[in-house]
């Protein structure tokens, strides 16, 4: 009896030390992770001469910007001064051009001298470095076809719409308020195009209405719509591959996507080949989320500015509208076609090139440090150290621009990019380096395609009723639309 009392306390012990050992083990774990960690990096960076704004535990410096945070200028005279109202703190942050900052637990660094962009390789990325490989490999060669046909109907559809509007109002001038209807034409064409007609078109129209707002309810509420819709997609695409026979459909981007990650997930003959966490419905999923927002919502935003630059600026408009005319004979849709000419539209190439500069629609680029060390002109990066580029900021720095860097002058780029700056490194409408847009080619023959066919049938100009307020929704959209005065 006395033993298993003596057995009963040791065995309660054990379960007291034990527990003892796990809740010290998370208390260090934590201490490491929350504290000592971005203790070490902020040093680091210190000691180099990199310094920022003091974070406080344990939410780094997110209530001093929040507390800087100001709201945007809804007037068309501060057209130029914009651009720091999206991010204030890093305009008042900037003493020096290079600096630090946290938000909790991880740091950062804001870069905006163009000699160190210049430097920034392959060896800084991303975090999910083979996953973006593989979905890069695995998209590219379907993007950089030309198979946009598919663009005339619904442009097309698009004109007599706005002609319809045209003939309703007084005086042959409608108001429109264009960000709807070029962003479910892009949505159209990348449904249509890349997944060959599996994405039904009035479920492409219906996704529209919940792109990204400012409101997280919205966001929510599109991450469950366009994840239903693809879901659908894929079990559609399925059933007819067990119906016909996988060979017997067309190569187009979602059957490639689907033999690819199938493959990805089952293949274990290749060394190092990629290797997702996730189930392969997961990975289907994020792959095509990347080509309705990447593919779609960014290139409607970029037609959208630069339409508004257009109107703004008719003397531009014109010259355009003059040169198109010049190119084509005649302005049926398919006339269009011919990549070469679009090529040879100069001042269209540098409106659009202009228009990406000022109003590009992402407006950061971020890149993770994954190796031990990074060097970065005379500064080494630790591994975890987070870079931030400002791009907006970069677009319209006077030192690499000129003094008229704000301004709305596509002559800058009538000697390609590289004669438009100082740094064309620092010209990243489309990202930079290994991560640059894989679809920037498709973008800009989609963008110059659909100007060509609305500048030929209509003039614009500024609405009254315009309020200018650019806002960063995951991209740069204008947060009450973009309206605009149509004419034939």
């Amino acid at each position: 009896m006395e033993a298993e009392g003596q057995w009963q306390i040791s065995e309660r012990e054990i379960c007291w030390s034990v527990a003892f050992i796990a809740a010290w083990s998370i208390i260090i774990l934590l201490y490491l992770k929350l504290w000592h960690r971005p203790q070490r990096l902020k040093s680091m960076l210190q000691k180099q001469g990199i310094n920022g704004p003091k974070p406080s535990f344990p939410f780094g410096n997110d209530s001093e910007m929040q507390q800087i945070n100001q709201p945007p200028s809804l007037s068309l005279e501060a057209l130029d001064e914009w651009a720091y109202s999206l991010y204030p703190y890093f305009h008042t942050w900037k003493q020096r051009y290079v600096f630090m900052y946290s938000t909790g637990t991880k740091q950062h660094l804001y870069v905006e001298i163009p000699e160190l962009i210049k430097s920034i390789g392959d060896g800084i990325l991303m975090s999910n470095g083979p996953n973006w490989t593989f979905q890069r490999n695995l998209l590219a060669p379907e993007f950089f076809q030309s198979k946009i046909m598919v663009m005339d109907e619904s442009t097309m559809a698009l004109i007599k719409k706005w002609e319809s509007h045209i003939t309703e109002s007084e005086g042959g001038i409608a108001e429109l308020v264009i960000d709807g209807d070029l962003k479910a034409l892009t949505a159209y064409v990348i449904g249509v195009y890349p997944f060959a007609k599996h994405v039904n078109k009035k479920s492409i129209l219906d996704y529209t209405m919940f792109l990204p707002t400012k409101e997280n309810k919205e966001l929510w509420k599109l991450q469950k719509e366009v994840e239903m819709m693809i879901l659908k997609v894929i079990k559609d695409r399925e059933a007819d591959n067990q119906k016909s026979g996988t060979h017997e459909n067309q190569k187009d981007l979602l059957q490639i996507i689907l033999e690819g990650a199938a493959s990805a997930t089952t293949d274990t003959s290749r060394k190092g080949i990629f290797r997702p966490r996730y189930n392969i419905n997961q990975l289907i999923l994020d792959i095509c989320k990347n080509v309705y927002f990447a593919g779609s919502e960014s290139t409607a935003l970029a037609t959208i500015w630069t339409l508004l630059l257009l109107a703004l600026h008719p003397e531009w408009q014109q010259r355009v509208r003059s040169e198109i005319m010049e190119t084509y004979e005649n302005m049926v849709p398919h006339s269009f076609h011919d990549k070469d000419k679009l090529r040879n539209l100069k001042a269209l190439t540098m409106v659009i090139q202009e228009s990406l500069r000022l109003y590009g629609p992402s407006t950061m680029a971020t890149r993770e440090v994954l190796a031990n060390e990074v060097k970065l002109g005379e500064h080494v990066l630790p591994k975890g150290i987070n870079m931030w580029l400002f791009t907006l900021a970069l677009h319209r720095d006077p030192d690499n621009w000129g003094p008229d860097a704000r301004e709305f002058k596509p002559e800058r780029f009538a000697g390609g990019v590289s004669a438009a700056c100082k740094y064309p490194q620092v010209y990243i409408p489309f990202g930079l380096g290994s991560r640059i847009c894989l679809g920037q080619n498709f973008a800009m023959l989609q963008m110059k395609e659909v100007l060509c066919l609305l500048l030929s049938n209509f003039s614009f100009a500024v609405s009254p009723n315009y309020c200018h307020c650019p806002v960063d929704g995951l991209l740069l959209m204008p947060k009450y639309g973009v309206r605009l005065l149509a004419s034939k």
